[in-house]
C-alpha cells in the first residue's frame, strides 16, 4: 500500500491517474497526449484531434463517448440557425411532422366545421391563411404562402 502512495508522490498526486494511465488512448478522433488536472471534482485531459487541434475533455465525456472529436464532426444539419426569429432549417425542411394527419405541411381538418384550414408559422407568428372545403384548396393555399419562406431563405443567403 505504501508503494503506492509513494508512486502517486512521485507523479504529482495524481493519484486516480497512476493505475489509468490513457496517455495514447483514442477516442473518436481525440488521442489523449496528457493529464490536465482535476477541476470541480473531474478529471481533465489534454487530447489531440486528428484534424490537428488540440482540446481539453472531461474524463466522463470521453468515457460515454459524448466528446469524440474537437468539434470538427459536428454535424451542421443537427444545429438549429435562426435569422431574424425563424429556424432556417424548420422552413427549409417540405415534410410534414410525423403526427400531421393530412400529410401537407400547416393544413389540417378542423373538425369542428369539418373544413380544411391552412397557416403558416413565420418569424414567431403563425398567420392563418384561411378555411377551405377541400383538401387541395387548402394545399394551394399554403403552398402560395410558403413563398414567403423562398424570399426569405433568398434574401438571407440560405438558398
Amino acid at each position: 500500500m505504501e508503494e503506492g502512495r509513494k508512486e502517486s508522490r512521485e507523479r504529482g498526486g495524481q493519484t486516480a491517474h497512476a493505475s489509468k494511465d490513457w496517455v495514447g488512448k483514442r477516442f473518436g478522433n481525440l488521442t489523449v497526449t496528457a493529464y490536465d488536472g482535476r477541476r470541480g471534482g473531474k478529471h481533465y485531459w489534454r487530447c489531440q484531434c486528428s484534424c490537428g487541434k488540440e482540446k481539453i475533455v472531461c474524463q466522463s465525456n470521453l468515457k460515454s463517448g459524448h466528446t469524440r472529436s474537437c468539434g470538427c464532426l459536428s454535424d451542421p444539419r443537427g444545429t438549429r440557425h435562426f435569422v431574424d426569429g425563424t429556424c432556417i432549417e424548420s422552413i427549409r425542411s417540405r415534410k410534414p411532422f410525423a403526427s400531421n394527419k393530412s400529410g401537407i405541411r400547416g393544413v389540417y381538418l378542423n373538425r369542428r366545421s369539418g373544413r380544411w384550414t391552412a397557416q403558416i408559422t413565420f418569424q414567431g407568428h403563425t398567420r392563418y391563411l384561411g378555411s377551405f372545403g377541400s383538401l387541395e384548396e387548402a394545399a394551394q393555399a399554403r403552398e402560395a404562402a410558403e413563398r414567403l419562406f423562398d424570399d426569405f431563405l433568398e434574401k438571407t443567403g440560405h438558398r
